[in-house]
């Protein structure tokens, strides 16, 4: 798609939109979260993604995926995650001395339910070439915000 001739406001607007998004989809998943008697954190949000999109993981590549460095924070939201009937640890199938941390999809499935719903009622109106636009758009998105985070702290 070419950009020639797009309005100036256009970046702006869609860093706005996206920002509305992320509150809204947080303000989501906090409730989901409090229906299942958890206190939700970014962290747990992000573990639940993280297996959802690689299966299962090590708690310490679930910390390198993620960006936590505290195993305590890692370790503390496996625990809730567990507790919830989110996640479970299980022995790796290829080294019984480790431990990897599966999701219950189907536990999830259930919790998101709602999501997909208005997701898929929100979709119909596109046709497939507007839908691969927005899922490329997203995923250029993921990429660029994956990158190295900026440096920060005083120079």
């Amino acid at each position: 798609m070419a950009t020639e001739g797009a309005s100036p406001r256009v970046p702006g607007e869609l860093e706005r939109a996206l920002r509305r998004t992320v509150a809204a989809t947080t303000r989501t998943d906090h409730a989901a979260a409090a229906r299942a008697g958890l206190t939700l954190s970014t962290c747990y949000g992000q573990v639940l993604d993280l297996l959802l999109l690689h299966g299962p993981l090590s708690p310490s590549q679930l910390s390198k995926l993620s960006g936590i460095t505290s195993s305590g924070t890692m370790t503390g939201s496996i625990d809730a995650l567990e507790r919830a009937g989110y996640v479970r640890r299980v022995r790796s199938v290829t080294d019984r001395r480790k431990v990897v941390v599966e999701l219950d999809e189907e536990r999830l499935r259930r919790a998101t339910s709602d999501r997909a719903r208005r997701i898929a009622a929100l979709v119909r109106d596109y046709d497939e070439e507007q839908k691969a636009t927005i899922v490329d758009f997203l995923d250029r998105l993921t990429r660029a915000e994956s990158a190295d985070p900026p440096e920060t702290g005083a120079s």
